[in-house]
């Protein structure tokens, strides 16, 4: 008979349609107050291992340079590590341009000195730190920028942020028992038709 072969089938087209569970793990409470270029911002969350995703909107003040010679940097790291790196015109002039960039991010354009980005990551299971920061080099050889400039010429903040994950599906104890069941039923209905 042809039905054994398809109870099988039936149950791994079953267990194949079990959605995968995605969680935001961190959202930005509030945006932030206008912050100078040696602050940074740090979230820490606890997820699954896995992929993830983190959207984000950068707000430049003033003078935020893009690729000039007056570069500001756009860092984000997790877990220690770089995961992706730029630099916009957000006020200061210069050429928008993404420096680092290995897991493929989305850039958005820049639209009232402000941009937003969509980064897919590899999170760790158990605690994660994601660091957003601004690399803005205090000197630049052969330039009469020297120092310090502070928030009277430049600044940045984040308007948003949300990191979500997904996470290995976990069957309530009542849904394993009723796929189980669906499946006991399916083997008595093959065996009767025997």
């Amino acid at each position: 008979m042809t039905s054994m072969p398809r109870l099988p089938l039936l149950a791994a087209a079953l267990l194949t349609v079990a959605p995968a569970w995605a969680a935001t793990l961190y959202t930005l409470p509030a945006p932030t107050a206008t912050l100078d270029t040696t602050v940074s911002v740090t979230a820490n969350f606890a997820a699954g291992a896995g992929t993830g995703l983190i959207d984000f909107t950068l707000a430049g003040y003033a003078t935020l340079d893009g690729d000039n010679g007056y570069i500001d940097i756009l860092r984000v790291t997790l877990n220690g590590s770089e995961v992706f790196s730029g630099t916009w015109n957000l006020g200061g002039g210069g050429a928008d341009r993404v420096l680092f960039n290995p897991n493929g991010a989305t850039v958005g354009a820049v639209v009232n000195q402000q941009l937003t980005i969509s980064l897919p990551v590899t999170l760790a299971a158990g605690s994660n730190q994601l660091v957003f920061s601004i690399d803005s080099p205090t000197s630049f050889e052969g330039s009469d920028r020297a120092g310090f400039q502070g928030l009277g010429d430049e600044g940045w903040g984040l308007n948003a942020a949300t990191v979500t994950g997904a996470t290995a599906p976990v069957p309530e104890p009542t849904s394993g028992a009723l796929l189980l069941a669906g499946l006991g039923v399916f083997g008595w209905l093959a065996k009767r038709r025997r």
